[in-house]
Parts: C-alpha cells; sequence; structure tokens
C-alpha cells in the first residue's frame, strides 16, 4: 500500500550531477490534470536525462507527482512508435508495415480526396481529446478542419454536464485560488473529487488549513484518501447527490439559517427554490442515498453557519441527472451567502484554461472570454467564407454520430491526443463501428487499442519536443511548454503533422513552412498579455485579473439573464424552448438512467453498481504500460464490498468475472470497505486489449441538460448544453472464475 504522501514528493528525481549537464529548462506538465505542473528538464547532449517539480511555481512549488517521475522512462520507453506505419492485415489485427512520411501523407491525402469527392467534405471529422492538453496545437488542428471543410468535433466527456448546472447558476465559471481559500475556510467541502489522487499539489493547501481549524466534510460514494482524513464523511449511493443536496436547503430554510440579505439583494427565484425543495426531508433523502439524515443534517448546518469554501470534482455529475446535481450544489453556495469572499466560494472550473467562447449569437450578454483567442488562428484572415460553417460533431456521443450521421455519414477520422476505445463507453460497440470507416488515422507515441484499429499509425513527438501553451482549469498560472530535445527517431510534432496535411491538400499560403511555434502561439495571445512580451524568457505567468479575478464574483456581477445568480434558472427556459432536454429551471433529483430503481428490471440481471474513480498513478488511459507503474498498481482490480464478496464468495485475490448486456472483463477481487454494499468500483483507463477496461461495460448515454440525439448538430454551447458521458450509469454482475 502506498500513502498520500507518495503522491506528491518534493524529492528531484534527477539524481546525477547537475553540474554535469548542458542545459535546464523550465517547461509545464500538459497532461489533463488540476495541477499543470512547473517542471525542470534536464538536458545532456541533446537528451533529456532528469526530471524535476519547478520550485518556482506558486503553487506546485517543485513537487512531483509519482507517475510525472518516470516522464524520462517514459520518453525514451522501448516501446515509442519510432515510424510511421500502414496496416497490411484486418482492422483490429495490428499488423502493419514500415512506411515513409510522404508515403504516409499520400495515402492519407488520397483517403481524404476520396471522402470527399464520394460522401462530400463534412464526412471527415477528427478525434481529439487532452492525452496532451495544451491549445496550440488544438487551433492548428481546427484550421487545417475549417479549410477542407470538415465536420467539426466540439464539447467535453467528462464535465460539462457540471458546468452547464454551474452556469446556469451564477454565470460564467471561475475559481478562487487554493492559495486564498485555504486561509480563510473555517468549513471546507469537497464534492465528488478525490484530490488525493488527481489533485495532488491541492494537498499541502488543505493540511494546512486543517492545522488551522478548518473543518473538512468530504461526500464522495467511495472512501477516497482524502475523505479517511474528512471531519464528517458523507457516502451516498451513486447518482444521488441531488436528493441530499434538495433536502439540506430545505433543512436550511426551515431553521431560518439562509443569508436572506444577500438572497435579497443577489439572487433571483428564492420562493421558486423553497417551493422545490419543500418535500425533500432529510429522512426521504436518507432512504434515497443511504446516508444517515443526523449527518446530513450536520453538513447542512456546519455548511451554512460558517464561512464555508466548495470544492467541487467531476464524480457527482458523470451521471444522466449530472447538470441538476451541480445546480443544487451551486444553489446550496448561493443560498448561503458562500459567493464572492474570500474563503468562500464554489469551485468547478475555471473557464480562463478555455478559449474565447462565443455563443451562436454573437451579441449576447452571456459571453465569456478566456485570454486565448483561437478564432484568430482557426479562422485565418483571407480563407474563403464558404469554409467556416460546420457541421459539428458532440465528443460524448462519438459512437452514436459514427453510427448514424446521414447527408453525409462520417467516413474519415483523423484521431490524435485522446483514446477513442480506451475512453469512450462501450468498447465492443465502437471497435465494430470503426470497422466501417474509410480512413482511420491514428497518431500516437505508443501502439494502443485506437492503433490496432488505425489504416495509418503516426509516429508523435512527446511532450518535450513539441511547442504548447498551457493555462490550467484549477490555478491561475500559465506556461509555455517548450521542445527541450528533438522529436525522437523519425516523430514528428502535431503542429507539423497538421500543417503538412494542409499544404498537401491544397492550403499552403495558410500554413507557411517558416511560421515556428512561437509564432503560432503569439497569435494565440492577446497583446496585452505579459506573456507576448516574454516568449524568449521561461516565465510562470498569472493570468490578469480581467480574465481570471482571483475572488469570483466580489463584485456581484453575474453574466445570467437576470444579472444575478439564478436559484430559478430563466436561461435555461429560454434554452428549452430551442432544444429538446431536461431543462427543469429549478434544481430537482431524478434517479440516474441506469439504476436499481430506475431499472428495476436490469438490476435482477445486475445487481451491482459500478463506478470508476482515476487511478492514483495514472492519468485515464495513459502510464498504463509504463512498467514502474505496472509493479505499483499490480494487476487491474475491482474494488468490493466484503459483505458483497462474502454472498459471491469472492475472496482478496481471487480472479473474477465482471459482466452485462454490453460486455465482460476480466479483473482480481480487491475486498474492501472503502465502497458501499452493492457498489463496485474499477479504475478508469485501463486498456481495452488487456481484457480489464471498465468502458466494456458502460453504455454510451450522456447526462443533460441538452438531448443532442446522435450529437450531429449545427449549433452548440459548450457552457450551457452540457453532455458528460453518463459513465456511472452502469449496472454489472460479477461471479467468481
Amino acid at each position: 500500500m502506498f500513502s498520500t504522501k507518495d503522491l506528491a514528493s518534493p524529492g528531484p528525481v534527477f539524481h546525477g550531477d547537475m553540474e554535469s549537464v548542458d542545459r535546464i529548462e523550465k517547461t509545464v506538465c500538459p497532461r489533463n490534470c488540476f495541477d499543470t505542473c512547473g517542471l525542470l528538464a534536464y538536458i545532456k547532449d541533446e537528451k533529456l536525462v532528469g526530471i524535476t517539480g519547478d520550485p518556482e511555481h506558486p503553487i506546485t512549488k517543485g513537487h512531483l507527482c509519482a507517475k510525472a517521475t518516470t516522464y524520462v522512462r517514459r520518453t525514451y520507453h522501448k516501446d515509442r512508435i519510432k515510424y510511421p506505419l500502414m496496416r497490411v492485415g484486418k482492422r483490429g489485427e495490428a499488423d502493419f508495415k514500415r512506411v515513409s512520411w510522404d508515403d504516409a501523407f499520400e495515402y492519407i491525402t488520397n483517403k481524404l480526396a476520396f471522402c470527399k469527392k464520394k460522401y462530400g467534405t463534412q464526412s471527415v471529422t477528427e478525434y481529439c481529446y487532452s492525452g496532451n492538453r495544451e491549445f496550440l496545437g488544438k487551433a492548428i488542428s481546427g484550421r487545417f478542419l475549417n479549410l477542407i471543410g470538415a465536420s467539426r468535433l466540439v464539447g467535453s466527456f467528462c464535465l460539462l454536464s457540471g458546468l452547464s448546472g454551474a452556469t446556469y447558476t451564477n454565470g460564467t465559471q471561475y475559481v478562487q485560488g487554493i492559495e486564498i481559500w485555504s486561509k480563510k475556510a473555517e468549513v471546507i467541502m469537497i464534492v465528488g473529487h478525490n484530490s488525493s489522487f488527481t489533485n495532488v499539489h491541492s494537498l499541502p493547501f488543505i493540511w494546512d488549513a486543517i492545522e488551522r481549524g478548518a473543518y473538512l466534510i468530504v461526500i464522495d460514494p467511495y472512501l477516497t484518501p482524502i475523505a479517511a482524513k474528512a471531519d464528517l464523511f458523507l457516502q451516498p449511493r451513486p447518482g444521488t447527490d441531488t436528493a441530499m443536496v434538495l433536502a439540506m436547503m430545505n433543512h436550511i430554510f426551515n431553521k431560518g439559517l439562509e443569508d436572506k440579505d444577500f438572497i435579497s439583494k443577489h439572487t433571483y427565484g428564492i420562493e421558486e427554490l423553497k417551493n422545490g425543495v419543500r418535500d425533500w426531508s432529510l429522512e426521504k433523502a436518507a432512504e434515497v442515498t443511504g446516508i444517515d439524515p443526523h449527518k446530513i443534517e450536520k453538513a447542512a448546518e456546519l455548511y451554512a453557519k460558517n464561512l464555508s469554501h466548495m470544492e467541487c470534482g467531476w464524480g457527482h455529475q458523470r451521471y444522466t441527472n449530472g447538470h441538476q446535481a451541480q445546480r443544487a450544489y451551486s444553489c446550496l453556495a448561493a443560498i448561503c451567502g458562500h459567493i464572492g469572499k474570500e474563503g468562500a466560494t464554489c469551485n468547478y472550473l475555471d473557464m480562463n484554461a478555455y478559449n474565447t467562447i462565443r455563443p451562436e449569437h454573437i451579441a449576447s450578454p452571456l459571453y465569456t472570454r478566456g485570454f486565448l483567442d483561437s478564432e484568430k488562428v482557426v479562422y485565418p484572415r483571407g480563407a474563403p467564407h464558404r469554409t467556416l460553417q460546420k457541421r459539428l460533431i458532440n465528443i460524448s456521443t462519438f459512437g452514436p454520430a459514427l453510427r448514424e450521421a446521414e447527408n453525409p455519414p462520417l467516413k474519415a477520422v483523423l484521431s490524435w491526443r485522446g483514446g477513442i476505445i480506451s475512453q469512450l463507453p462501450n468498447a465492443n460497440k465502437m471497435t465494430e463501428t470503426l470497422k466501417g470507416l474509410e480512413l482511420l488515422v491514428s497518431s500516437e507515441i505508443f501502439m494502443t487499442d485506437d492503433t490496432d484499429w488505425a489504416d495509418i499509425v503516426l509516429p508523435a513527438a512527446d511532450t518535450f519536443e513539441q511547442w504548447g501553451i498551457h493555462p490550467s482549469y484549477w490555478h491561475h498560472y500559465v506556461q509555455i511548454q517548450r521542445p527541450v530535445i528533438p522529436p525522437l527517431y523519425e516523430s514528428k510534432t502535431d503542429i507539423d503533422i497538421w500543417a503538412e496535411l494542409g499544404r498537401r491538400m491544397g492550403h499552403e499560403r495558410f500554413f507557411p513552412k517558416t511560421h515556428t511555434g512561437l509564432e503560432w502561439i503569439k497569435e494565440l495571445l492577446p497583446d496585452d498579455f505579459e506573456l507576448t512580451d516574454s516568449m524568449d524568457s521561461e516565465m510562470i505567468v498569472e493570468v490578469p485579473e480581467k480574465y481570471a479575478p482571483k475572488v469570483p464574483w466580489s463584485d456581484h456581477v453575474f453574466n445570467t439573464p437576470t444579472g444575478k445568480i439564478e436559484l430559478y434558472s430563466t436561461g435555461m427556459v429560454d434554452r428549452g424552448r430551442r432544444y429538446p432536454g431536461e431543462w427543469n429551471p429549478i434544481p430537482h433529483f431524478e434517479e440516474p438512467g441506469e439504476s436499481p430503481i430506475s431499472r428495476p428490471d436490469l438490476f435482477k440481471k445486475y445487481p451491482l453498481m459500478m463506478i470508476s474513480q482515476h487511478a492514483p498513478l495514472r492519468t485515464h488511459c495513459q502510464w498504463f504500460n509504463i512498467e514502474e507503474i505496472q509493479e505499483i498498481e499490480g494487476p487491474p482490480g475491482i474494488f468490493i464490498n466484503e459483505m458483497d464478496a462474502r454472498e459471491y464468495m469472492i475472496s482478496e485475490g481471487d480472479v473474477v468475472k465482471v459482466f452485462n448486456d454490453r460486455g465482460e472483463i476480466s479483473v482480481i477481487a480487491k475486498v474492501t470497505n472503502r465502497i458501499k454494499k452493492g457498489v463496485v468500483e474499477i479504475n478508469s483507463g485501463n486498456w481495452v486489449k488487456s481484457g480489464s477496461s471498465a468502458n466494456v461495460l458502460m453504455d454510451d448515454t450522456i447526462g443533460g441538460p441538452r438531448d443532442v440525439g446522435a450529437g450531429v448538430m449545427i449549433a452548440y454551447d459548450f457552457e450551457r448544453d452540457g453532455n458528460t458521458i453518463a459513465y456511472f450509469n452502469c449496472l454489472v454482475q460479477i461471479e467468481k472464475q
């Protein structure tokens, strides 16, 4: 077993003589992680020989997580893809031959031209997520896809249902920095957020807050390491947070603990909210959630009576009802007046870490101004206007879109920075779907689930071999990612791949060979941004206040339709007039789409609820193949309550089959009391070809509020339409093998 202390070690990873290296360069970790750590790269003879944390970073302060300590070994891993590959066998057989880059580019462009002629330009799309979360490459790919007239990928499969719920409550989302709230909050409430694994650099701040007397409440269906440190731990049945929060608000109203002055001045719809929660007694919530009513009562009163901060992760909104769960939490903060104060806010996501987002109606006051403006790159000056209006594909319904898109169908996918098979649900159905494509390209570092099904595999440059720009969605600091070593073997950077494809598709004008990564980055940044004037330095720059307020909503300005915090959401009412979906303007509880209550028929066959948390030593499916990580983690497992284990005659270490109508996997039983009876947990990110991926068992349903069907659209609002994949709507059965 490891302790949480192992997850963020300040000790150096480079053990050689620092004076013997040629240079030390600042860079940044680009993983999809809250922390976005500053790194120091040690270079000798143009080789990366060591990585340490950057002690000058104001938040991460030189600490590294365990996986980052293996960066050098990962970069030089024996299994890195070294040159382009072309499929010679059937899809899924992983049978390839080595080809040149010219051959690979020619095959891709010929296939794209074929699809364009036979089906139409919008038969082409990309698949991209967050294997490298920086924004420069995504802007260049966007330029290419727009110029060729492809369908554009939008959305996010992991967090947008919750973002919509938060945005409909108090407008554009920003976070209060942990360096501020951790010094002031009297009560800290952590919701659906395993800080111990996914946000390890928050831990020193939280421990300091506890040392000075802050009270810690954790709400999670799994007893995580941070939950084990809590003064009060609430463990709801998966997908029932909303019921608990509605009862908390009702209790606060009944006891007169709400902040009446704040509500009067800064909220809209208080009477509607009171009516909406009136039937939610503590006992009713206890029956639904499985939490002792006295614990719900205690949490409500502690939160209401003290200066309280709420730190929301994303686990609680990975259900079909996820948008209403976050709506409820955001309203809870509002009625207690815990908004706009040092030490009191409701953190969900900081939109400074995203591009400027313009809704369908540009004149709309509901306008989020991120400091990165990718539209300057994506829509180049002088490009034919006809190429700029695109069909949109929702990434949360990528599988259904591949199967159901018409006029034209989707026939070519350029995949990079993401795992179609390993990260999207219903993996068996997805692999069958991929068989119908005319072209699948996978740009990767290793031979993953996706590469086995590709026609062309391109060797991607690693993190330390290319340019990028990295803001954080948790803190307010941004860094430039620089290539500290040249690309290894025959690998190419993401920018080079997209630019060369653009030139070969006839758009040389918009992809000049002389344009450097630094010049591309400058196009993304506002002219008045400090980083623009210091590109040749290695600065860690704080995002200006106008893009990322230190204490969000301290001015009590909320960009909602009423200009106030909307307890009754007029924004949802308006959006619901235009699009189908679940637009109830008052937070309310509905059972998840696949639960013991909503699907009693299915529950008879599959009586266990499965959830999937992030592994402590990986980021999604990354690092799954790294030997040091495998040695620490051991074989993939399933956590099962000891009472369920006895019922199924399963012991620690037994090989078990986990299955439902969508598929089956084989894992090792890990018997524990950290999870409730009737619930099992399998870490996310296991590769499908390992036979242990939880995604094989998950359905490809999504959360609200908007119902996008198969996700083929012409308009989409990133902040307000939602659509997190309902990963945790999953019933399974287990048996000993």
